[in-house]
């Protein structure tokens, strides 16, 4: 392994190692950002149905073998494609791994420092549990940490002699899985050429790598297109001087203003052109990497390396148009290895770029969630139990600790912990991820099969067997095969056959309004109101009755928002008749 190897800290990494596989657990009950996760929905469906020669997103392509691993999951387990807690659970084992790889990684790097064991457990705990790693990975449910990764040991492996060769391939495969991995370009192409000796002879094996990842896309005749959409198309993609990006053009023009408007109601003819955001931010980052360039070239240490990834991963979020909330979280991880080389210098900006990449997607998509009130909610009650047997039973506590710290761990402890609460999560998730399908039956009559005699809704059209919004059945993170998808106020009337015995049926909000929307559910047989449900919202499970139908001839099913219908995506599920 390209690292130190354990001599006094492999303790502290299997304390910090576990806190943090359990921190990246828990933040994934919160509610991802809903943008995202429909991409991740159509690149699935993509790579099942046409493989990587099928792919049409415009996603480097590092990443999309792991999509292509999660659409097979969902094959083999004959599961439907959409935004359900099942997929961005898949979708962040690579950002679980890379974090804790992360930690490892610096609890090996602080072995060559004298440092206190008190501040190596301040150090390591601020990367174990870094708020901007945890918001943007498992809150958010994006990748972003992955590529950075690559794009820190690329940086450490180009200024150490013995791994020099392995550098290249590494920040190859950092630009394979992120484009906005060339914010690393300068100190890394600085890096190269002081080291030009022997930082060359490891472009074979960069070469082998990329070979490795493009070839499924040139055998199924989607290179050329794929890096098109990847590379070039993405970075047009929006004119906007700043797209939720806390950073210099919030300041000048706001948020998602156009990039070419020149700032200060400046004139655009003349050498006014120069003050678009477009023009003018891309000046200013040129003119920081290219300092940035020419202090890497005469680098001396990692170090400074590592301060001036940090530097010109801040440019670019700050100065450059076009940037999104996350971005500043590619300099989150430089800015942590700089303060574990130089805790003098590095100490106040890796806690402010952390603070601010934290608060810059907070503001976006913050910790929130139905199931975070339950997780955080379990924490706190551990928290409790644990203090008590602290306090009742010292000793003994004592003795078990000293018990488990004479245990001779393995390095390789937290990531075989890891694998083994994803697998049993995973099993978890997907045995409650199974489509709850309504019975059938010579004396069973689906909802769906009934004659409408008079339908209404106050937004979209009504879907059979989907949500208003064309996704799968899902209330309560429970998938339903059958029902139907409306959207309140509504209201369904349907002729019920001669030989109804009894109505069986369940209502919920849909989980694509999140823990919005709320709506009351109403049944009425011939007229007369049988059922009422109390107020439902987004965050409740699902609501079951059955109704007494003998006799009867019409069922009316409808749904009130009770005040603004923003969001009320109602869902009548498993609806079906019993025949007498």
């Amino acid at each position: 392994m390209f690292m130190y190897k354990y001599r006094n800290n492999l303790k502290l990494f299997i304390l910090w190692g576990t806190i943090c596989l359990l921190a990246n657990v828990v933040c994934t009950a919160s509610t991802p950002y809903d943008g995202d996760q429909s991409f991740w929905v159509g690149w699935v469906q993509q790579l099942m149905d046409g493989g990587f020669g099928g792919f049409k997103g415009n996603y480097p392509p590092l990443y999309v073998f792991w999509l292509w691993v999660v659409a097979q999951i969902h094959a083999v387990l004959d599961f439907a494609v959409d935004k359900t807690f099942f997929l961005k659970f898949l979708c962040l084992w690579p950002v679980f791994f890379s974090h804790l790889f992360f930690v490892d990684f610096l609890c090996r790097i602080t072995e060559k420092f004298n440092y206190p064991d008190w501040k190596k457990h301040l150090l390591i705990a601020f990367v174990a549990l870094n708020p901007a790693i945890l918001i943007n990975g498992p809150v958010w449910g994006q990748v972003d940490l992955l590529p950075v990764v690559l794009a820190v040991l690329a940086i450490y492996c180009i200024s150490r002699p013995r791994y020099i060769f392995l550098a290249s391939m590494l920040y190859l495969l950092a630009l394979l899985a992120k484009f906005q991995m060339i914010a690393f370009l300068p100190v890394f192409g600085g890096l190269f050429v002081r080291h030009w000796r022997t930082s060359w002879k490891g472009l074979p094996l960069a070469v082998v790598g990329a070979a490795v990842v493009l070839l499924p896309f040139a055998i199924g005749g989607n290179l050329l297109p794929m890096l098109s959409r990847a590379y070039v198309q993405t970075t047009s993609q929006y004119p906007y001087a700043t797209m939720n990006a806390t950073n210099l053009w919030v300041l000048l023009v706001g948020n998602a203003a156009p990039d070419n408007v020149p700032i200060w109601g400046a004139s655009a003819d003349g050498l006014g052109f120069l003050l678009k955001p477009a023009i003018l931010g891309k000046i200013l980052f040129v003119i920081v990497s290219v300092f940035v360039l020419i202090k890497s070239i005469l680098c001396k240490n990692t170090r400074t390396a590592f301060a001036l990834c940090t530097l010109n991963g801040l440019a670019f979020f700050v100065l450059l148009p076009g940037m999104h909330e996350r971005y500043l979280l590619y300099a989150v991880p430089m800015a942590i290895c700089w303060l574990v080389w130089d805790m003098r210098r590095g100490g106040v900006p890796c806690f402010l770029i952390t603070l601010v990449a934290t608060l810059n997607v907070n503001l976006i998509n913050p910790f929130r969630g139905n199931d975070v009130w339950n997780t955080v909610s379990m924490v706190g009650c551990i928290a409790l139990v644990a203090s008590l047997l602290v306090i009742a039973m010292p000793k003994k506590v004592n003795k078990v600790l000293y018990r488990i710290k004479k245990v001779p761990f393995p390095a390789w402890a937290p990531y075989a912990l890891l694998s083994v609460i994803l697998l049993i999560e995973g099993g978890y998730i997907a045995y409650r991820n199974r489509p709850i399908v309504a019975p059938k039956g010579e004396n069973i009559v689906l909802l769906e099969n009934l004659s409408v005699r008079q339908s209404e809704q106050g937004y979209g059209t009504p879907k059979t067997n989907r949500s208003v919004d064309s996704h799968m059945l899902i209330v309560g993170k429970r998938v339903y095969k059958n029902g139907l998808g409306t959207h309140a106020p509504s209201k369904f009337v349907y002729d019920l056959p001669e030989n109804a015995d009894t109505l069986f049926i369940g209502a919920g909000i849909d989980d694509e309004c999140y823990d919005h929307g709320s709506a009351i559910f109403i049944i009425r047989v011939d007229g007369k109101e049988v059922w009422r449900s109390p107020l439902v919202r987004g965050v409740d499970s699902a609501f079951f009755t059955q109704v007494p139908l003998q006799g009867a001839t019409l069922l009316e099913l409808e749904t009130d928002p009770d005040g603004p219908n923003n969001c009320d995506h109602t869902d009548w599920l498993n609806g079906y008749i019993k025949l007498r």
